[in-house]
């Protein structure tokens, strides 16, 4: 019986030794550096349909994110909204014109993506394939 307490004890100790040294290991799975020093910022944004509607948003993001993300080729970007001026769409494709008139072109996007904000007259949604394009702009 002593025996049992004793290895219980151990086990409890290397338990609770290894949740703290993994929690000062600094790893994080949440995402790249550049989305996570831009989740704090808000933006707004003007929109224009395919139906050519324009809507001024509040709080926008795409999929909850205040970042793009599409398939260049294999790979996958991410691109922060303060570093986007300008988001056009033809079809599944996008064009990012960045603030510093770089422009990336032929990037793919998820199907189920979706632009979210907020209007004068209540909350917006649009799947990001019905957009036309989007300028993006600091809240005030």
């Amino acid at each position: 019986m002593k025996k049992t307490a004793q290895y219980l004890g151990y086990v409890l100790l290397t338990v609770f030794s290894l949740s703290l040294l993994m929690g000062m290991s600094g790893i994080n799975s949440s995402g790249s550096s550049a989305a996570q020093n831009n989740s704090h910022l808000t933006f707004d944004a003007k929109l224009m349909d395919t139906e050519n509607n324009t809507v001024q948003l509040t709080s926008v993001t795409i999929d909850g994110r205040t970042t793009f993300q599409g398939y260049m080729g294999k790979g996958k970007v991410t691109i922060p909204f303060d570093q986007i001026s300008r988001l056009e769409m033809k079809g599944k494709n996008a064009c990012i014109t960045m603030k510093n008139s770089e422009r990336l072109c032929d990037l793919r996007v998820k199907e189920l993506s979706k632009v979210l904000g907020s209007t004068r007259f209540g909350h917006y949604q649009i799947s990001l394939n019905d957009v036309v394009w989007i300028e993006f702009s600091k809240a005030r």
